[in-house]
């Protein structure tokens, strides 16, 4: 992974190439607990969530010797999935009940919190929505446009909920049997189906972790496109600027996908330890290319992208 730099020729060389990206482990949880997902801040800090603990996490990757910061603990859940910003420096949050055994989370537990931080002080925190009809409520989205409601991925259900944050209104915002699991008769994938989830472009962009599948929907409904298909264990992706999904797949790697020149690139690490979500970074030319991973094995990673041809 720290040994060359892709260039432009590489993208066009095959539809299934293989390269490495220099990658550096910014952090590692001291007892291995799972980072889950990430969000990026305009001041250059991260936020963290984990499956292990409902505490929200603070992460400054400038720092000379970064580390995890509480900011906030949320009542009622064990465990903390998706996160989005829905508002300049204001994001809400998954919190829930999550049983890790079988994967799904306790009836009623699904809880939308939002998290402001232009407040002075101590970031303020809000009940947004409640989801008790969900099966696992994972990854989060804003829906352009619309800054009072989120996308949620139902990963049980096979659904994208969509909750209004200001009053609380949930109700299925788009299904498709492509966003559904395949189920328990799969003995080599978990039982989950639609994973992370992003919108850009009128587009609701989609991973779908048992079928090893990436898509896209219009977010107004209609026909799912399938832009990649067995790509294995997939979790959550982020999206960049161009509409390349760089999606974390198990059991150590990132696939980079590109929809315009259907381009698949497995950039393989064995750095990383089951990669969970990944986000760029936003402040500078060197941030906006770095590429922050979390995983499942506690360590929250920076992948250098500039080497892959824009």
């Amino acid at each position: 992974m720290f040994w060359f730099t892709l260039t432009l020729n590489l993208l066009h060389l095959s539809a299934h190439a293989a390269a490495s990206l220099p990658t550096t482990v910014l952090f590692q949880t001291s007892d291995g607990s799972s980072l889950e997902n990430l969000a990026a801040r305009a001041s250059s800090e991260l936020l963290v969530t984990s499956t292990s603990v409902s505490t929200l996490f603070s992460f400054d990757p400038t720092a000379k010797n970064p580390t995890l910061t509480d900011v906030v603990t949320f009542p009622n859940a064990n465990a903390l999935l998706g996160i989005g910003e829905i508002r300049p420096d204001v994001f809400a949050v998954v919190a829930a009940e999550l049983n890790t055994t079988t994967l799904t989370a306790t009836p009623g537990s699904a809880v939308i919190w939002t998290v402001d931080f232009t407040v002075r002080g101590t970031p303020k925190t809000t009940k947004g929505a409640s989801i008790p009809q969900a099966g696992l409520a994972n990854g989060l989205c804003a829906l352009p446009g619309n800054p009072d409601v989120v996308l949620v991925a139902d990963s049980v259900l096979g659904v994208a909920w969509g909750a209004n944050v200001r009053t609380g209104a949930v109700s299925v915002f788009l299904e498709d049997v492509a966003m559904t699991p395949i189920g328990p008769s799969d003995p080599d994938a978990p039982p989950l189906g639609i994973n992370g989830l992003h919108a850009q472009g009128g587009q609701l962009y989609f991973t779908n972790s048992q079928r090893g599948t990436f898509s896209r929907m219009p977010l107004a409904g209609g026909a799912v496109q399938q832009l990649g298909t067995n790509l294995g264990l997939l979790d959550d992706f982020a999206l960049d600027s161009q509409g390349r999904g760089w999606l974390a797949t198990n059991p150590g790697s990132l696939t980079l996908m590109d929809p315009a020149r259907n381009v698949e690139l497995v950039v393989v690490n064995t750095t990383l330890n089951e990669p969970s979500s990944a986000a760029f970074g936003r402040v500078g030319a060197k941030a906006t290319k770095t590429l922050f991973v979390t995983t499942r094995g506690g360590q929250l990673a920076a992948v250098d992208t500039s080497g892959v041809a824009a």
